[in-house]
């Protein structure tokens, strides 16, 4: 974080960056974080911890929340769990600034309201350090930290542990990997290469093979990768297919049919050199979108289905 950025938010607060990219510490009597580059780049995301305290706030906080909202530019959105105010503010111009705007507008408002320093997840009045779980951030009291950990390692084992079917498990990866091929033809025929398309192949075809084969491992997620690869493959055949029966009744008046024009794949592409290339191109481009789509779900969920996790305390 650049150190011109981090004097502006700091103000006269101790705040330190720890770990990369996220400042955290009080602001009066709250703990609050700043943490840049949430979605990508384009974000900053501001959490300030405190619950209610024994008198009702004379200023109700959605009303503030509004107030915020509207007085603040770069203030996209706002929310209150009970917990914790979150706050997203867009980067740009003098972001730092503004960052320090809110922190200062905020806790005027807890303080003027009776509201108090918590745990994020007990509630309870008690020392808080900023904790990570899977790259989520929150202030958490050391019971409460303790308990997420064990909860994470306990999941973890019991996923290890659980058996799962890969005969069953395949059927279920075709059966949702055919969901993507029909949406794939469906678009081609528009005239687009949708990585949406590849990306509800992969998504459906890996939820198929959890559904129907009681759990998804590493293995699982491979095979329902290459069915994913093959479903694509067919339904970039069946949609040239149509292009070629389409083309044919077109040009040469005759209608043949669609098998007719699937097995002339290979005849066209052979006497047509421009053919060929646009076909490879665009099947080769399908692929490419289809691994950028799914690229973080197949990462997610294969975190899932393993009960990986990674903590932090800071």
């Amino acid at each position: 974080m650049k150190q011109a950025l981090v004097e502006q938010i700091k103000g006269r607060d101790n705040l330190f960056e720890k770990p990369k990219n996220v400042l955290q510490g009080r602001v009066g009597n709250f703990p609050v974080y700043v943490r840049q580059g949430i979605d990508g780049t384009a974000f900053w995301k501001v959490a300030v911890y405190a619950k209610e305290g024994s008198t009702l706030p004379a200023y109700q906080m959605d009303s503030f929340l509004t107030e915020l909202r509207s007085g603040i530019k770069k203030v996209t959105k706002t929310s209150f769990d009970g917990k914790r105010i979150e706050i997203v503010v867009r980067n740009s111009g003098k972001v730092g600034l503004q960052i320090r705007e809110v922190l200062d507008r905020a806790v005027s408002y807890l303080a003027q309201n009776g509201y108090v320093p918590c745990c994020s997840h007990c509630g309870e009045e008690v020392p808080v350090a900023l904790c990570s779980i899977n790259n989520a951030m929150d202030f958490m009291c050391d019971s409460c930290y303790n308990e997420l950990c064990n909860s994470l390692e306990d999941n973890k084992q019991e996923l290890a542990a659980k058996k799962g079917n890969v005969v069953t498990g395949i059927v279920g990866a075709l059966l949702g990997a055919l969901l993507g091929g029909v949406l794939w033809v469906l678009i081609y025929q528009l005239g687009y290469i949708a990585g949406i398309a590849g990306l509800v192949a992969a998504v459906c075809a890996l939820k198929g093979y959890e559904k129907f084969g009681g759990r998804i491992n590493a293995v699982g997620i491979v095979v329902s990768l290459v069915i994913v690869a093959a479903v694509i493959y067919l339904a970039h055949n069946v949609a040239y297919a149509l292009e070629i029966k389409k083309a044919v009744e077109e040009v040469w008046g005759m209608n043949p049919s669609f098998m007719d024009a699937f097995r002339s794949i290979p005849d066209f592409r052979a006497e047509f050199p421009e053919i060929n290339a646009g076909y490879w191109k665009d099947l080769l481009i399908g692929y490419a979108l289809t691994a950028v789509a799914s690229f973080a779900t197949v990462k997610t969920m294969f975190q899932n289905s393993t009960g990986s996790y990674k903590t932090g305390r800071y």
